[in-house]
């Protein structure tokens, strides 16, 4: 065994599978925290979880903390003596604590005037006294989304704990946690393996626990998962449809990952794809199987689209299933599930989403805002209007139509059911109804994107529809003043901006959302506290954030992103455009030296009024140098500006770099004559305004000596 190792593990009955990750997260965090502040930092940190365990491992721990030295500042000096001079009571009784006499006892000056101080050393205590402090009062400040109290009082924690295995090189690091002392003792899988063994480090504790079958690290019971997984779908002709959070959960509710795998009657199939991934997912936790071609290759989607085989998989926390009871009673409860959900989907077809509209009514989508018919209506009346201004007339019915279609589902049976396919359903049901693609599709697609990586909707039509959703919420929600702050966003509004952001990024919609946000404002009638100015005056900057996180991730630096948001970001497709000009240029030497110029043009001109230039009044050749460089590729820069080509208007601006470099060696702005030095302010004005019009340069980060050194200028 390696010197300085700790094993730590605290068995409890069983957690929810939300709860372990983060949990074992805040406890390895805040004990190596609070090592490394008393000079215990660890070499190697090891954490694990399983549903009825938390592991952490530390290896190469010091066995024993520093000596060390401190200063103890004990009473003020004005207390401490008499007016003889003789120590007061204060100070020999600080004295006596310190160890010394009263004479030895020295003075310091704080903040709050002279006091007495003593400096002490300290012995540093051995690496398991501190254990044994630290560890049972971080465990119970772990912070749970609930927690219970049990027993006699103990608590509050997760679950009730059964079991603390506490060792520091093979020794016991001895505390009590909620009336359960630490020990060498584990146990393996509460029913297959119950009985209780010792253990005297790490290594030993993974040897016997994988003797029982358990796996205390999730990322190997995924790897084992995953394998098993999809070498079963290939036996049965297919793979597991993929569900990176479905597997995630699956990990975290077994300690023995046991794959079971079942079936169900062919009949079901008849279901939609979706409603079967569904059901199996959110009922049985299992995911679904789909059939791929001959040879492992995907079958043509036109001919035989990705289907789904009458088949399951999921975990049994258990090596195997010998009495086949497992499967048998996961099959059981599948056939009961599918058989709803086919319920529910023959009883909502009964009647049209035409016909369902009306439903809405009696459906709020928010108190104070109204009904989901009263934003049904408002969505309609946005899209077309979107519509309109991109130019896409030839969408404006179709939009129309699916905004107003667009939460008829939630009427149904199957969202209540299953609220994960709320706009699917819907999607689904236009279809059946005989509804165009275009809309139909757009009424499947309106919650996309619900994260970074998902696509955008399908088509004008499902941009157009998700766009205006999102901008109704969006505006009416912060029409009320319910913005969201830190970590509390009930209304989702960060995921609706984002989706704004992508959707009009991705799509190519130069859409102004201001004067959409404030038709919005204006379809909400007097339902709203604020006036749509306020309403805009905290919806634009949450839509800039949303930007840069976007952008950002998009691998965009913060500079480029804030200089080109500064001269405007209304259109977002343009913005998107100036910031990946900026991102081919910056490196480029003219470029770097018209930035660091543009700086000083701007300091130059702070606090400075408006000045006429008059080429008459150029006297120096370097400013007429400017001039005429300047005049020459104004309206080239101009017309490229406005024709979105940002990246050839920064390249022909920064050909100004040279000439701006010889005027301000050789020129004298804030020359004495007045008339001078307004003309050449007057010309500084004009060039900063052409440089500044696809971004504002001045936001660019560019160090002038790490220019200097990189161009030797």
């Amino acid at each position: 065994m390696a010197k300085g190792e700790l094993l730590l593990e605290v068995r409890a009955e069983e957690i929810p599978a939300r709860m372990l990750e983060p949990a074992i997260t805040q406890l390895a965090t805040r004990v190596f925290e609070e090592l490394m502040a008393r000079d215990l930092g660890p070499k190697e940190v090891e954490t694990g979880f399983t549903p009825r365990r938390l592991l952490l491992i530390l290896k190469g721990l010091p066995l024993k903390e520093p000596d060390r030295e401190e200063q103890v500042v004990g009473p003020p000096v004005r207390v401490a003596f008499k007016e003889d001079g003789s120590p007061t009571p204060a100070l020999v009784g600080f004295a006596r604590r310190c160890g010394l006499e009263a004479d030895q006892v020295e003075r310091i000056t704080t903040d709050k005037g002279e006091y007495l101080a003593a400096t002490q050393s300290i012995r540093g205590l051995e690496t398991e006294e501190v254990l044994a402090e630290l560890l049972p009062k971080i465990l119970r400040e772990i912070s749970w989304p609930k927690s219970m109290v049990w027993g006699d009082g103990y608590g509050p924690w997760a679950r009730p704990i059964h079991g603390i295995v506490a060792l520091f090189d093979g020794k016991v690091v001895p505390f009590e946690l909620f009336g359960v002392e630490s020990g060498a003792q584990t146990c393996g899988h509460s029913i297959l393996s119950p009985r209780s063994f010792s253990v005297r480090g790490a290594a030993e504790y993974r040897r016997k626990l994988a003797k029982l079958g358990i796996e205390a690290q999730p990322d190997e019971r995924r790897r084992i998962l995953s394998q098993a997984m999809i070498a079963a779908a290939a036996e049965l002709g297919g793979r597991p449809v993929e569900d990176p959070q479905l597997l995630d959960k699956l990990v975290a509710i077994c300690e023995i990952p046991g794959l079971m795998h079942g079936s169900f009657d062919a009949e079901f199939l008849e279901l939609p794809r979706e409603v079967l991934i569904a059901s199996l997912r959110d009922h049985q936790s299992a995911f679904s199987v789909e059939a791929v071609g001959e040879e492992g290759s995907e079958e043509a989607a036109d001919e035989n689209p990705s289907r789904l085989l009458p088949a399951f998989l999921t975990v049994m926390d258990r090596a195997d299933d010998p009495s086949d009871r497992v499967r048998v009673g996961n099959e059981w409860v599948v056939a009961a599930r599918l058989a709803d959900a086919r319920f529910f989907f023959h009883e909502d077809r009964k009647r049209s989403l035409e016909e369902r509209g009306g439903d809405l009514a009696h459906l709020t989508f928010h108190e104070k805002l109204g009904s989901y018919a009263e934003k049904a209506e408002r969505l309609a009346d946005l899209a077309a209007l979107l519509c309109r201004s991109l130019g896409w007339e030839e969408q404006e019915a179709a939009a129309a139509q699916a905004a107003r279609h667009l939460k008829v589902d939630l009427t149904t049976e199957m969202v209540k059911e299953f609220t994960s396919l709320q706009g699917v359903m819907g999607g689904i049901y236009a279809r059946e109804d005989g509804m165009a693609e275009e809309v139909w599709q757009a009424i499947y697609d309106q919650y996309l994107p619900a994260s970074t990586e998902d696509p955008i909707p399908r088509g004008r039509t499902g941009m157009v529809t998700a766009l205006a959703d999102r901008i109704d919420t969006l505006v009416g929600i912060f029409g009320l003043g319910l913005i969201p702050t830190g970590s509390r966003d009930p209304f989702g509004l960060r995921r609706a901006a984002q989706g704004v952001v992508r959707i009009a990024l991705d799509g190519g919609m130069p859409v102004d959302l201001d004067l959409l946000a404030a038709k919005a404002a204006r379809l909400y009638g007097d339902k709203l506290d604020k006036s749509g100015e306020e309403i805009l005056e905290s919806l634009r900057p949450f839509l800039f954030d949303r930007v840069r996180h976007v952008l950002g991730l998009s691998g965009f630096a913060y500079d480029e992103i804030e200089a080109a948001l500064a001269v405007g970001g209304n259109n977002l497709p343009d913005l998107k455009a100036r910031v990946e000009a900026l991102h081919a240029v910056r490196e480029q030497k003219e470029f770097l030296s018209l930035v660091l110029s543009a700086k000083r043009i701007l300091n130059i001109l702070k606090d400075s009024q408006e000045y006429d230039l008059d080429e008459g009044r150029l006297v120096e050749p370097a400013e007429k140098e400017l001039f005429v460089a300047f005049s020459d590729l104004k309206n080239e820069v101009e017309e490229a500006a406005a024709a979105g080509d940002h990246e050839a208007c920064l390249r022909r601006t920064a050909e100004l770099a040279g000439v701006l470099d010889r005027f301000f060696a050789e020129v004298l702005v804030m020359d004495e004559d007045e008339e001078l030095r307004r003309n050449r302010l007057g010309l500084l004005q004009a060039i900063h305004r052409v440089v500044g019009r696809s971004a504002r340069l001045t936001e660019m980060v560019v160090d002038k000596a790490e220019h200097r050194a990189r161009f030797g200028d």
